[in-house]
């Protein structure tokens, strides 16, 4: 290009072009990396074990946390009443308390938002009452805002 013109037309050899894509090369370690394969065609296995799925660790302070708001507990809430909802959210927070009740020291982090407080209160109903051995307070308002409940598993 020269002053926004062609100064040679472009010719493309369709022969030599296509010897090029089809010609069997020898891969380097980047390509072999990227393909997923090795040099012999076999696949790259990624991990020992594929049939297990390693959790990430976290640490062993990290707080649990579980969102109990209804759009990220169900699919969809269509033809469902505000009981049922809530319902369906305490039997959520039943349900993670059972399965932390032998991880003793374990912090739960339950996210109800602050609307009308509905949820929160049900929340507290069965920390008193039913599970009395498990201290909470409100949880960290510069992480979870207003609307969230710690519980400690004891």
């Amino acid at each position: 290009m020269e002053n926004d013109r062609v100064a040679q037309p472009l010719t493309v050899d369709t022969e030599k072009l296509k010897e090029e894509m089809f010609r069997k090369t020898k891969p380097d370690k980047m390509q072999q990396k990227t393909n997923g394969r090795h040099t012999d065609g076999t696949l790259v296995h990624r991990y020992d074990h594929p049939h297990t799925a390693k959790q990430p660790r976290l640490s062993d302070n990290a707080p649990i946390v579980v969102d109990l708001h209804a759009n990220q507990l169900l699919d969809t809430t269509a033809g469902m009443q505000a009981a049922d909802i809530l319902n369906y959210q305490i039997e959520t927070f039943k349900k993670t308390l059972e399965n932390y009740k032998d991880k003793k020291g374990t912090k739960l982090i339950f996210i109800h938002g602050k609307g009308e407080g509905v949820l929160r209160q049900a929340l507290i109903h069965e920390l008193t009452y039913r599970y009395k051995q498990y201290p909470y307070q409100d949880a960290s308002f510069r992480e979870y805002g207003y609307g969230a409940t710690q519980v400690t598993i004891k």
